[in-house]
């Protein structure tokens, strides 16, 4: 699936590419003390900054250190070891252009990007993007 990206140009300048912020919803956010347990492994993850666990909202938010290389793979897999489903995630992410595309070369990804931007401009996009399906749930 190919996520729903809102294009902001910024300065064009060599960027590290990096996702800024990540928030998940959850659907199953139902246990008070996996709450917790989930807000102390992503506080101690490397690139996470700061960590807002929400069971009124069922979501968690990340903000991210410059030059992270967090990926929603591992946010995701994060989410499922401490027993939640994660949903549609919210993202902000900053980069540079290549060919049409968002090039995030600190992760090795591309986005596709709605609106227009020239090769090497630096960009800001914020979108959603959907886990894949779980397969233990087939």
């Amino acid at each position: 699936m190919v996520p729903k990206i809102l294009l902001t140009l910024m300065a064009a300048s060599a960027l590290h590419a990096e996702f800024l912020t990540i928030e998940v919803k959850m659907r199953d956010m139902n246990c008070p003390s996996c709450s917790e347990t989930l807000g102390r492994i992503f506080g101690k993850m490397r690139g996470v900054t700061k960590t807002d666990v929400s069971m009124e909202k069922g979501t968690v938010a990340l903000e991210l250190a410059e030059q992270n290389r967090v990926t929603l793979e591992q946010v995701w897999d994060a989410i499922k070891r401490v027993g939640f489903t994660p949903g549609d995630t919210k993202v902000s992410v900053r980069g540079a252009v290549k060919e049409g595309r968002l090039a995030i070369s600190v992760i090795d990804r591309t986005m596709a990007i709605e609106g227009r931007a020239a090769d090497g401009d630096g960009v800001k996009l914020l979108g959603t993007v959907a886990p894949p399906p779980d397969p233990r749930t087939r």
